[in-house]
């Protein structure tokens, strides 16, 4: 028998527990009734989630207190996707960019930048001003090959001496030590082409030395890209730690078909032990300069300034000719011209077939004309096939990267893509694969702290969404529509799209490795 005076005490401790319980609970914000993917590629599960300051504060069936609640009943809710390979540092500088909306439409909360050997290596002094600027998103750097290359050697087809070298080696170490993720390069981008595997290998080798990615833009993504697979392996032979190859392609009608070769030769060595992945785009065309698309590594080297005299010397003018000859009418028809700089507007959305038609001239003499009007203006070339960009996507090693910057869709819509085409409609992968690719094997990969899964402690980037409403917008003919579909998009804990819209909050943080 229960006596009066100890069960009023017993009723005064179980209220007060529940009260300091519920106090310790309170939340910021909490998102309820949603189905939520972890971002570990199991399942969804039914269970709220708040949000307290910056972190994720409580996972659980109860319904806590909380100074903001969101309805997630019919909706998902992820983690904040991560984009691996971006050229968004153009929209941060840009300073009229810097919400980078292009990527939280999709979903995006987190950017790498410096891919293709473009990086910088004084990763504090990007730190600083970007932090001064403001970021829509998390933002993290790669040490880049081309500028430390550039600073030592110029844009010549030179090899380094032993000091060089060594110049060359301190400043990735540099870059490192400031918190650069890893070392990348762009092997078909001046003055990196001109470098060899044994220079590559020295300086990520000094890279390896802080945990660093080797992630590479590889030399062939068409006729020699088995070739190229081999050497990103020799590269990182006995350092043990990840490699990356970024937007993994097949490039050239002569050559679709061969994705298994390199997925059998990728799963070959990942077999062995070799910690090797890669991204891609869920496109059918590339983009890049125009200049890099078509002429000859000699024809480019030592800059534009030097390029550019070469169009106007007789002799060399021949040659270059020669070269772009190989690539015949409908290899042209492939290859559209894209710019947003008003002079150069003539050329924007046609391709050099078309341009050499409304002009009356071969495709060559075309070329060359652009090339000496427009040497910086950019191309997208139309040469991948739909079933090796699925025969990559399929592979458990291969996550989402945009390579967004450019007036190209994938800046404006690779993830939602990714979602309503290869999700919704062809079924080609799971929503939780597809949210896995995205988020918490990124985040693994490239060993970024509390990003990537929905865990209590982690970084409150997170996203809500109805897959029904995710919809890609951006086309080739207009690239600039940003994507829609995305309720609520959290940035450490605040919200950047709130009900669909910007907030216009600057609340993303510099990541350090």
């Amino acid at each position: 028998m229960i006596k009066k005076g100890s069960f009023l005490i017993t009723v005064l401790l179980v209220g007060l527990t529940t009260a300091v319980f519920a106090q310790k609970q309170k939340v910021d914000v909490l998102i309820k009734n949603a189905c939520v993917f972890i971002g570990d590629g199991k399942d969804s599960v039914f269970t709220n989630v708040g949000i307290t300051a910056q972190r994720i504060s409580y996972i659980g069936k109860a319904v806590v207190p909380a100074k903001e609640v969101i309805d997630g009943t019919g909706k998902y809710l992820a983690p904040g996707f991560i984009d691996p390979h971006t050229h968004a540092d153009r929209w941060i500088e840009d300073r009229n960019r810097q919400e980078m909306l292009a990527w939280l439409y999709q979903g995006v909360t987190t950017v790498f930048a410096g891919n293709d050997g473009f990086g910088p290596y004084q990763i504090a002094e990007k730190q600083k001003l970007y932090e001064e600027i403001g970021m829509g998103t998390n933002f993290a750097f790669f040490v880049g090959f081309g500028p430390v290359r550039d600073n030592v050697l110029g844009k010549m087809n030179v090899q380094p001496t032993s000091a060089q070298l060594n110049e060359m080696k301190l400043l990735v170490e540099n870059g490192m030590k400031e918190g650069a993720l890893g070392f990348s390069t762009g092997l078909i981008y001046l003055p990196q082409m001109y470098s060899k595997s044994k220079e590559i290998k020295e300086l990520y080798n000094t890279a390896a030395k802080y945990g660093a990615v080797y992630d590479t833009h590889m030399r062939s993504e068409g006729n020699k890209i088995l070739e190229s697979v081999d050497e990103v392996l020799n590269i990182g032979a006995k350092t043990a730690l990840p490699l990356h190859i970024s937007h993994l392609k097949i490039t050239g009608e002569n050559n679709w078909g061969e994705a298994q070769k390199v997925v059998d030769k990728i799963n070959e060595a990942r077999a062995n032990g070799v910690n090797l992945t890669a991204n891609q785009y869920p496109f059918i065309a590339s983009m890049t300069s125009f200049k890099a698309t078509i002429m000859p590594a000699w024809a480019q080297e030592g800059g534009n300034e030097r390029t550019l005299k070469r169009l106007n010397n007789p002799e060399d003018l021949e040659r270059i000719k020669a070269s772009l000859a190989k690539r015949n009418d409908e290899g042209y028809q492939r290859i559209v011209l894209m710019s947003n700089i008003s002079r150069l507007k003539k050329y924007t959305g046609k391709s050099v077939y078309q341009i050499a038609q409304e002009t009356n001239q071969t495709c060559v003499d075309a070329a060359i004309e652009i090339l000496k009007t427009a040497i910086t203006i950019s191309s997208v070339n139309f040469g991948m096939s739909e079933e090796d960009i699925v025969t990559f996507m399929k592979q458990p090693w291969v996550m989402t990267g945009s390579d967004g910057g450019g007036l190209h869709p994938r800046t404006y819509s690779t993830f939602t893509k990714i979602i309503e085409e290869y999700v919704q409609k062809k079924k080609v992968l799971s929503m939780s694969w597809a949210i896995h690719r995205a988020t918490g094997l990124t985040a693994t990969t490239f060993n970024i702290k509390d990003r990537g899964f929905i865990k209590e402690g982690y970084f409150a980037d997170l996203i809500v969404f109805d897959p029904n409403n995710v919809k890609t917008r951006s086309t080739f003919e207009k690239p600039e529509q940003y994507a829609q579909g995305m309720d609520y998009v959290f940035v450490n804990g605040e919200k950047a799209i709130d009900k669909g819209k910007s907030t216009g909050k600057l609340v993303g943080q510099f990541i350090k490795k």
